[in-house]
Formats: structure tokens, sequence, C-alpha cells
């Protein structure tokens, strides 16, 4: 029979506060609790059996304090000092969940998830509204990669801080197997998706490949030699008219010139493999005026599309 007197009263309600102490901090199992306690050294060498966690959850809800087990782990709901939130307040609240829960990076996302633990356990926001919020609350879509493509991204990013040049294999727009000789500029992430942006010196061309068309990328040992300079020298000249002219919002550092009705535009940096495809996509109210080659290259788009269709040119 346990035998009670002030010592070990005094220590059993100091195990309690403990106890409380570390589930305010983070929800906790039964075993995590355990371990907490056991590492105090309270009193040397003693085991806290399940039972007796148990009886120290029990303690602080008789307190008034709003405990519940959620997923095999005890969780603190409320506390009885409120902060007083507004709606708008919980509705940060539960954007930053929203945000947090696609954010691969570990040691962010467990910060954040317990200063968000902690509010909710503060929030004077009674458990219907809560509900009524979350109902309301319309789900957000992040431009983050997933831990699969950071490491793509990280591969890429060597391959640009090497400042080697590369030889790839790729599939094109129309699934045929290229091959590419090409100086690794930089990475981009858009869209959820990966580009290596890439200069090619034999065609003069920027080309912007994405990670789903790589197929596989050697490093050449040797550096790339072209300046800045020289990878802006090549430029595409295309012209706009009609309905098109007059909408059309200018991207990539492009230089729009008026000509009567129709826009000349002179684009510098964009990829070439992407800048085509988007020019054919104007139909009739686009015609690339210069260089010759992308003249002809517009050409041999528009007649494999025709083809499609056993149109011939």
């Amino acid at each position: 029979m346990t035998k009670f007197n002030n010592e070990n009263t005094t220590i059993a309600a100091y195990r309690v506060f403990e106890t409380l102490k570390f589930i305010i901090k983070q929800p906790a199992g039964v075993s995590d609790i355990q371990k907490y306690l056991e590492s105090l050294n309270i009193n040397e060498g003693k085991v806290y059996s399940k039972g007796v966690i148990y009886k120290y959850i029990t303690t602080i809800k008789f307190a008034g304090i709003d405990v519940a087990r959620n997923k095999c782990k005890y969780e603190v709901k409320n506390l009885p000092f409120k902060l007083p939130f507004s709606d708008e307040d919980y509705k940060t609240i539960i954007l930053l969940e929203d945000i947090i829960s696609q954010i691969c990076e570990k040691n962010l996302t467990k910060s954040v998830k317990k200063l968000i633990y902690t509010l909710k356990m503060r929030s004077s926001i009674s458990e219907s509204k809560i509900s009524e919020l979350k109902k309301e609350y319309k789900p957000i879509k992040l431009d983050v990669p997933t831990e699969k493509q950071i490491k793509i991204i990280e591969k890429y990013e060597k391959f640009c801080n090497d400042k080697l040049k590369l030889s790839i294999d790729y599939q094109n727009i129309y699934g045929e197997k290229c091959k590419l000789k090409a100086e690794p500029i930089e990475v981009k992430f858009e869209n959820n998706q990966i580009y290596l942006y890439l200069y090619c010196e034999l065609t003069n061309d920027f080309i912007e490949l994405n990670s789903n068309q790589i197929i596989k990328i050697i490093q050449m040992p040797t550096k790339c030699s072209t300046t800045q300079k020289q990878k802006l020298a090549h430029t595409t000249i295309f012209k706009l008219s009609d309905k098109l002219a007059k909408r059309y919002k200018p991207r990539n550092n492009e230089i729009i010139t008026q000509a009567d009705e129709n826009i000349i535009i002179t684009n510098k940096t964009e990829a070439k493999n992407k800048l085509l495809p988007r020019l054919l996509r104007y139909g009739t109210f686009c015609e690339v005026q210069s260089p010759k080659m992308e003249r002809n290259k517009i050409k041999e788009m528009i007649a494999k599309t025709l083809s499609n269709y056993n149109i011939s040119v």
C-alpha cells in the first residue's frame, strides 16, 4: 500500500506539472512521456508504468485542462488562459497549416507545427466555429518542389556551378530522341516543373529542357567559354497583328515597337524550344521575321502539324 506524506505528494505533483509542460510543447504518446519523466531523474532509477502516466493525464483533466488523445498521442486542446482570437486570426492559422503541409523542409515544418500547436491550445474560438471556418477555407496550391525534385534541382545546380559543358540526350516535343551539347546557365522551377536553362554555342540558341524530357546528362571535360555578351547576341524578331497586337503583354525582357496597327517584338533571352511553339499557337496573327533559320523552323513545325491531317505544304 502506498504511503502518503508531504514529500511523495509534492514529488507526484511535480511529475504531473512536468507531464503537462511536456505535452504543451508537442503532442506525445505514453512512451514519450515515460522517457521524458525518467530523463528528469526525479526518483533515480524509477520506472513509470502506463497506469501511472494515465493517472497523471487524468489529474491534468481534473484541473480543467482539455487534454485529448489523437492518433495515440495526447495533446492539449485548450488551456484555461485564452488569447482573444478573431475569426481572421484563426483563418491565418488554417492557411499556415495548409502551407506547411506542402513544404518538404523538415526543420522548418517542425518549428512551425509547434507554433501552430501552441496557438491553437490558447485559442478563444469555439470548436463549432473552427469547423465552420475550415469548411469556408479554400485550399491553395504552392509551387513547392517535392523531396525528389529537390534532389534533381541540386544536381542541376551543381552542373551550373561546375561550369562544364554538358552532353545531353533528350526527347523533343514530338517525342523524338535528340542529342545536344550545351552550356548550363541556370535551373528554373515553374508550375511544379523543373527546367534546365542552357546555351548552345553551335546554334547560338537558348534552350530550356523540362527534367521529364531529359534522358541522360554527361559532364564533358570542357569548360564553358561563352561570355554573357555572346549569349545575348541571338535575337528573334516577330510581328503580331489584329486583336492579338492590342492585348499582347511583353514577357522575358521583350522589346515592343509599334508598326501601324501591328507590333514588332524583339525577344533576346527566351529559350527557342519554348518560344517557337508559343509563337505557333498565335496562328495567323503572328509572323517570325528573323532570323531566317527560325522562319524555316516555324515552317517545319507547321508542316509537321499539317501532316497529321494528311495535308502537304
